[in-house]
């Protein structure tokens, strides 16, 4: 297949890209959060630097290797260059060397180094990585998650990062433990990412609740919601789409200004809706934007659960069984199901397609998940198109803010874009239940 029909085929998601040469060498490796766009840039001959000009001339044929988030692109990337140590990646203009991750032997200590070669002590290295801003975003991922010593001499008394849990502290240091902790995070330094961090922490989440142990349980589902939230967070929207820009930037000032809660970043958004004609087939459509784009990867259908519901799904279903038609019943059931599963990667943003009502069901579900200061939550009521905001503070709803923006305000076009896409998606679902039923 030639360049230009590859590019065609690239997907709008993060990953690793790998440039060869005309014999197959490997000549440069990056990362992307979308593929497309990053990959693309490099073909348009516009605005490249000379380096840039003399890489692409070189370029016979590309790989690519699509990646659950911008973190794990990340991590690939750093470890694909220190494998192939590609000639455009190893050569850089400012003559700098690239930051490494770097774990001492005991007691171990992990920090960002340049030279790794010329440290003593070192038990372990890992990198290398092209921008210093991204290293000190890995170290504080993996510090919430397997807090670590980072003292060059460690303290013989409790340092600050000890006394905010960010460090377990000098006594424990050659403990085994601690060693465990610091063997988890080499793994995921050296390839694991997000699906060992994930796989350990529910495998740790399920056993202390077979021992009854509910608070190292508790623990484990915060470490898991931090880590979605985090990798989250720190993806960044592509510069070629300003409209979107804009408009999430004026969507996270609302929530700051009502609901006390500042995303950092809009990035994924999840529309919910019910579609139902009586009591008989109740479903509901969750539909994803991901940096204001449908990305239908990450659609998901859910099937109502009826009075006949055992007690035991009711409470997996967030203590909604439904017995009648009942949108509102209907949304806090697919959103306890739906933030049941952080390996879906949690929203910034839930819209529900409807009103108070469907709204505050909605915020019963995320608090009942302890999401309620992380997820924001609006709705759109279809007969005004009103954007439906609840004001929130100490974590209940105090108040309402009612807007109606005209009819080509970016913000409510890309509102109602969700509303209707998650209304089409649970009605295709229902219709396929009903020819079901009939046929």
């Amino acid at each position: 297949m030639s360049i230009k029909n590859k590019l065609k085929s690239l997907p709008r998601r993060p990953g690793i890209y790998i440039f060869k040469n005309s014999d197959g060498q490997i000549i440069y490796i990056g990362k992307a959060l979308s593929l497309k766009n990053r990959v693309s840039d490099y073909f348009r001959q516009k605005h490249l630097d000379a380096k840039t000009k003399q890489l692409v001339s070189q370029i016979d044929n590309f790989e690519y290797q699509v990646l659950a988030s911008e973190f794990d692109a990340l991590l690939l990337e750093a470890k694909l260059i220190k494998e192939h140590k590609p000639k455009y990646n190893i050569r850089l203009k400012d003559n700098k060397r690239y930051l490494y991750i770097g774990i001492t032997k005991k007691p171990f200590r992990i920090f960002p180094v340049r030279r790794p070669e010329l440290e003593k002590n070192l038990y372990d290295w890992f990198g290398p990585f092209p921008s210093s801003g991204e290293v000190w975003r890995v170290l504080k991922i993996l510090r919430r998650l397997y807090p670590y010593c980072s003292c060059k001499n460690p303290p013989k008394r409790q340092c600050l990062y000890s006394h905010i849990k960010l460090c377990p502290g000098y006594q424990k240091l050659d403990t085994t433990l601690y060693q465990q902790k610091i063997n988890k995070i080499r793994r995921i330094l050296n390839g694991k990412f997000s699906r060992f961090i994930i796989s350990d922490l529910k495998k740790q989440m399920s056993v202390s609740a077979k021992n009854l142990e509910f608070e190292k349980a508790q623990r484990a589902k915060k470490q898991l919601s931090s880590f979605v939230n985090i990798t989250q967070f720190w993806r960044k929207i592509p510069n070629n789409d300003l409209i979107s820009t804009k408009t999430l930037v004026s969507l996270k000032k609302l929530f700051i200004k009502y609901q006390n809660i500042d995303p950092i970043i809009i990035s994924k958004i999840e529309g919910y809706d019910v579609s139902n004609l009586g009591k008989n087939i109740i479903v509901g459509g969750m539909a994803c934007f991901v940096d204001g784009q449908a990305e239908k990867t990450l659609y998901r259908r859910f099937k109502i659960k009826d009075k006949n519901t055992s007690e035991m799904a009711e409470r997996l279903l967030g203590g909604w069984r439904i017995t009648t038609q009942n949108d509102p019943g209907s949304i806090k059931q697919i959103i306890s199901r739906r933030l049941n599963h952080p390996e879906w990667l949690y929203p910034q943003v839930i819209l529900v397609d409807g009103g108070k009502g469907q709204v505050s069901s909605a915020f019963e579900a995320i608090k009942k998940k302890q999401l309620d200061s992380q997820i924001c939550l609006l709705g759109l009521a279809k007969k005004q198109e009103t954007i439906v905001i609840p004001i929130i503070e100490k974590k209940n709803i105090v108040g309402w803010e009612m807007l109606n923006y005209s009819k080509n305000n970016p913000t409510l076009l890309l509102l109602q874009q969700i509303r209707d896409e998650s209304h089409r998606f649970a009605h295709k679902y229902y219709k396929k239940l009903y020819l079901k039923k009939v046929s």
